[in-house]
């Protein structure tokens, strides 16, 4: 039988752990230690691992004012204080964060536009939110190549990047010099090749599929995507840093790398261009010796049935609901000025592929250039485009797609058009 003391004493201790339960956050949950501002992006700071489904964020649209808020849920606010000594720019009204209920923690970004916003892991105890262009006050990135292509030539022009070590000021007056002796007529640019752009520039280069998604393949089962493409990309990487890039590769050999991790890799080594490498392809044998071309893409709605074909065969690996519904909502933070960049881009890498193409080999088709909701490209932070080579499905054409001559005339078109783009997009902002 149980004493009368001991009873007590059990009481007692029962509520000694109610009560420390609910004056401290549950066990499994983590401290938010600090913020810190880094390039246009907010960086959380916590103590251990933090696990990105306790992240719960949507949007409060007011008179002129857009709240991006985040709820950190099992997570405890290390200071109040937290948010007051960062330093941002008129991008940005305010950052807010609170200890809004016992276990989570409300993060509140308000802007006076509304912005693409995206969010992710940067390590196991950091999480990045990005902000607007501009917002650290810190260097910008090059030339602001998503600046509002609204604004008036002769306007105001966008801060030059600091000198690099080891690049005197001299060979940097002599290469702008180079550059505007070939200023021309569109025209006669077309027909030249392009001047090399500053190394400053950083090219991602995204062969598509890999490892066990091997992409389209013909009848067969002997062409596969995924190895035409790398061989197409690394050609392109070649080219690119022959022309003074600095080129990066999601990937450089046979693996395999989730659609969503892609431009968040483009984002993290700050890319000012990123182009998926693909293969296009039919389903129905009677159209697979008809269909065949190729076709420039950028993130847009898909405007046509054929352009939703596309996208839906590219997505089908991993594409879930829950995808769906967040390339939905990026695709309607999407401003007028960040399409019509990628879709220069677009442009500009289409008519240098055809006309390298043109020039060794015959019927070569023009698919165009199309909007379409590509998940590779959503979240990408630069201007963003996905080529589909070839077809895969068609006789001549996969064929091609293995020719080391085509790989090589198709990559120099892709480098030529970047080039182009570039070159370009550097005089609208003079």
């Amino acid at each position: 039988m149980v004493s009368r003391e001991t009873s007590l004493f059990r009481n007692l201790l029962l509520g000694a752990v109610l009560i420390a339960a609910a004056l401290w956050p549950a066990a499994a949950s983590v401290t938010l230690r600090s913020l810190e501002m880094g390039h246009d992006r907010l960086l959380l700071h916590f103590d251990r691992t933090f696990d990105r489904k306790n992240v719960h964020d949507f949007v409060l649209k007011g008179k002129g004012s857009f709240r991006y808020v985040f709820d950190l849920k099992k997570t405890h606010l290390s200071s109040k204080d937290a948010a007051k000594k960062l330093k941002y720019g008129s991008q940005i009204r305010s950052i807010r964060i609170a200890q809004y209920r016992r276990d989570t923690v409300r993060l509140v970004i308000e802007t006076p536009e509304p912005y693409a916003i995206t969010h992710y892991p940067l390590k196991s105890d950091t999480y990045l939110i990005v902000l607007p262009k501009g917002s650290s006050g810190g260097p910008r990135s090059v030339r602001s190549l998503f600046a509002s292509i609204d604004t008036a030539k002769g306007g105001s022009r966008t801060g030059t990047p600091p000198s690099k070590p080891g690049v005197s000021q001299e060979k940097k007056t002599t290469h702008r010099k180079g550059t505007s002796r070939k200023k021309s007529s569109q025209s006669r640019l077309m027909k030249q090749r392009p001047p090399s752009p500053h190394r400053r520039y950083r090219i991602i280069v995204d062969p598509g599929h890999g490892g066990k998604d091997t992409g389209a393949m013909d009848p067969t089962r002997h062409y596969r995507e995924k190895d035409a493409v790398l061989q197409i990309a690394l050609r392109l990487r070649k080219h690119l840093r022959k022309m003074g890039f600095n080129v990066v590769m999601t990937r450089s050999s046979d693996h395999f790398i989730k659609l969503h991790r892609r431009t968040r890799f483009a984002n993290l080594r700050h890319g000012d261009i990123f182009v998926s490498v693909h293969a296009n392809a039919v389903g129905r044998l009677s159209r697979a010796s008809v269909a065949h071309g190729v076709e420039t893409y950028f993130l847009s709605p898909a405007r046509s049935a054929r352009a939703r074909r596309v996208a839906a065969a590219e997505n089908s690996v991993g594409f879930t609901r829950y995808y769906r519904n967040s390339m939905n909502s990026f695709i309607n933070t999407l401003t007028r000025s960040k399409i019509i960049l990628s879709n220069k881009l677009a442009l500009d890498v289409q008519r240098s592929i055809l006309a390298n193409l043109r020039s060794r080999y015959r019927g070569v088709a023009d698919g165009g250039v199309r909007p379409a909701p590509f998940w590779v490209l959503v979240g990408a932070e630069m201007p963003a485009i996905l080529v589909e080579t070839g077809y895969i499905t068609h006789p001549v054409e996969k064929k091609r797609l293995f020719d080391p001559r085509y790989q090589d005339l198709e990559a120099k078109g892709i480098a030529e058009g970047i080039a182009r783009y570039l070159i370009n997009r550097e005089r609208e902002l003079e």
